[in-house]
């Protein structure tokens, strides 16, 4: 049986999941500290099913301090000196077992 698709017309009626979402166009005035003059900052912010406009903002200023977090103090250290000195280790061990064993039979 063949999969029944949408045509032209259905897509372009449908909206999918953002059928309740709503854009607003949110104007920042921002003071230059180079200039001293008045900037604006214009930014198109979804709301969400009848969310309001502070909440969506809060959600977005969220998002963005979550890019911003310096992980650095986390950063692992490679060790790549010590786990290819442990493997080898390792190895040399299993020959000599393996040597060890062959002076036994």
């Amino acid at each position: 049986m063949a999969k029944k698709q949408k045509s032209f017309a259905d897509k372009a009626s449908g909206r999918g999941a953002d059928a309740d979402a709503v854009m607003v166009k949110y104007v920042k005035s921002v003071k230059s500290e180079k200039t001293g003059f008045w900037r604006f900052n214009e930014q198109m912010v979804k709301l969400r099913d009848g969310e309001d406009l502070n909440a969506a903002l809060k959600r977005l200023d969220e998002a963005s301090n979550l890019v911003d977090i310096d992980l650095s103090a986390f950063e692992a250290t490679t060790n790549t000196d010590d786990t290819s000195s442990e493997k080898a280790e390792e190895s040399k061990e299993s020959t000599v077992v393996s040597d060890s064993e062959g002076e036994e039979e």
